[in-house]
């Protein structure tokens, strides 16, 4: 394992703070002096709390960690961003250490991270999206375009590579493909302190899912400044229900502002109804043994009004409306949940109505929880994550990761009113050298041997197969399937575009009619060979990573 370039830095880190070590409560004090609180974590370790307070005691942080012992046990390095508290001093605290235990011994404040490989060279780290540096990932939340930059949050444990802890993390982008991480926006178990006593971000209990939107109810500070006016973020708090926080610095920080709806629920969509100059939640809900999606409205976030509902959903809710083939002037509303199953209709700010029977598919694989940046005019694009599980015995720091964004549109087709997906443009931006082939291809130093984009164009009257390294893509000619995926032939023809990453790959088919998220079969391993089988072409692009 590779620590820091002299473990002689390392010693005189350890010998920065001050250590009451006892079998029983433990309490260590540390003068920040640097950017990072580094934290050694193994991932078989017990669990332990642990609380950090500021010098005026107000608790910066609580989470569950599993601590390495000793330097020889640590799988991984977590960090926390400690830039605010910069010349004064933290005091981290447990309940109990064993005796031997040097844990809080590792625990020091530095100006870099070490790793066991460099950051974005990892073998299974994805290189064509996002992925948080450290920990578990869930669902995206709060996504929002704002100030020429694409803010992305999700459920994060910065502290394990297991679901736990849920803060908010934070990156941006400017493009959708280069992506700068942020300190982490929400925090969770402030418990039942008085405000005064907790970091502002902080929540009751564990930070869930939710969405952020302009305060379009407020004013611009600034009438020459379309952008002074704050952010809101509507999220669920464990402890106590739908919740409101604020940004006064367009995303940068947050604070924790008040309870909105209090009810057997979670994932709010905050949703401003500009004619009506309301406010909209969509919201899941559970009554009895139902699963349902509730709309509420209000006029000033504090009084909420239960309007309506549609059952049948399950976490997650995603509504809004679209241009039928970019009509502006014959739209619907899109509504689905978590496992992204979707319905076309009508909606009046209250209810909901389908047009159809059932639900429509456009996502398969490991696809969940998928959200949509807010205020993008003329655009709606989503991203979901991608449940791609990263190997614990590989020492990586991160677990799981996102879709490609996807620029979403609803279409009529033969069968009615459909919502289709194409990854957005910008990616484009990735292409390096491009080839074609028609049989098989050996990519030799064609790429990094695990970055393409292929575009297979094949008729629609055969069978066919995509082999790349272990992993095949098959159409069904019979069954008019491209692996699971129902689809109609286009001019007699199926064209699929492929994205092969490190730990995984997508399919956008027939134009975004069908889009698959799915693991590789060779994980991190360069591929040998692609062969096509069947009647048709495939071009092929080799790619570059983001951070390129």
């Amino acid at each position: 394992m590779k620590y820091f370039a002299s473990f002689l830095v390392f010693l005189s880190l350890l010998a920065s703070g001050s250590f009451l070590s006892a079998q029983g409560p433990v309490v260590k004090t540390i003068q920040i002096q640097n950017r990072f609180l580094l934290l050694p974590i193994s991932n078989t370790a017990e669990k332990k709390v642990l609380e950090i307070t500021d010098p005026n005691g107000v608790r910066a942080f609580k989470f569950e960690v599993t601590l390495a012992d000793s330097k020889e046990k640590v799988d991984w390095w977590s960090f926390l961003d400690v830039q605010e508290y910069q010349g004064k001093t933290l005091k981290i605290a447990t309940d109990r250490l064993e005796d031997g235990n040097r844990a809080f011994e590792l625990i020091v404040n530095a100006a870099s991270v070490p790793r066991n490989e460099p950051l974005y060279r990892e073998k299974f780290r994805p290189q064509l999206r996002f992925s948080q540096i450290q920990g578990w990932n869930n669902d995206p939340n709060g996504m929002i375009f704002w100030k020429g930059e694409y803010h992305l949050f999700w459920q994060s444990n910065p502290m394990g590579l297991p679901w736990g802890n849920m803060f908010w993390g934070h990156a941006v982008s400017p493009d959708l493909v280069h992506w700068t991480e942020q300190p982490l926006a929400l925090r969770p178990f402030g418990d039942d302190l008085p405000p005064e006593k907790k970091h502002p971000s902080m929540a009751v209990r564990n930070c869930f899912s939710g969405t952020a939107s302009p305060a379009w109810d407020k004013p611009l500070s600034n009438p020459n400044d379309p952008f002074s006016r704050p952010l809101y973020a509507a999220f669920t708090d464990t402890g106590v229900g739908e919740c409101l926080a604020v940004s006064h610095d367009h995303g940068k920080t947050w604070k924790y502002e008040s309870l909105m709806i209090s009810h057997r629920g979670r994932d709010p969509q905050l949703i401003w109804l500009e004619e009506e100059k309301t406010w909209l939640i969509a919201v899941y809900e559970e009554i009895e043994e139902n699963r349902l999606i509730a709309f509420y409205q209000s006029k000033d976030l504090k009084n909420w009004v239960r309007t309506g509902d549609i059952y049948g959903f399950f976490e997650c809710p995603n509504l809004y409306r679209l241009p039928v083939d970019g009509d502006p002037k014959n739209t619907r509303w899109v509504l689905w949940a978590a496992d992204a199953q979707y319905v076309v209709g009508q909606f009046n700010g209250k209810t909901f109505v389908p047009e159809h029977d059932g639900k429509y598919r456009l996502h398969y694989g490991r696809y969940y929880a998928s959200l949509c940046f807010n205020n993008t005019p003329g655009r709606l694009i989503q991203i979901g994550w991608a449940q791609i599980p990263i190997p614990f015995d590989a020492k990586h720091p991160f677990n799981q990761t996102f879709s490609l964004p996807l620029e979403l549109s609803l279409r009529t087709t033969p069968e009615g009113i459909r919502l289709f997906g194409e990854p957005v443009r910008e990616l484009e931006t990735l292409r390096l050298e491009e080839r074609e082939f028609t049989q098989s291809m050996i990519p030799g130093t064609f790429g990094d041997g695990q970055l393409y984009e292929l575009l297979v164009t094949a008729d629609a009257s055969e069978n066919a197969e995509l082999h790349f390294g272990k992993n095949i893509i098959r159409w069904d000619a019979q069954m008019k399937m491209l692996d699971e995926m129902p689809l109609q032939p286009l001019d007699g023809k199926i064209v699929f575009r492929v994205f092969i990453d490190r730990p995984m790959f997508e399919i956008s088919a027939n134009q975004g009619a069908a889009f698959k998220t799915a693991v590789r079969a060779d994980m991190g391993e360069k591929i040998s060979e692609f062969r096509f089988i069947g009647k048709g072409t495939v071009k092929i692009w080799s790619l570059k990573s983001i951070k390129d």
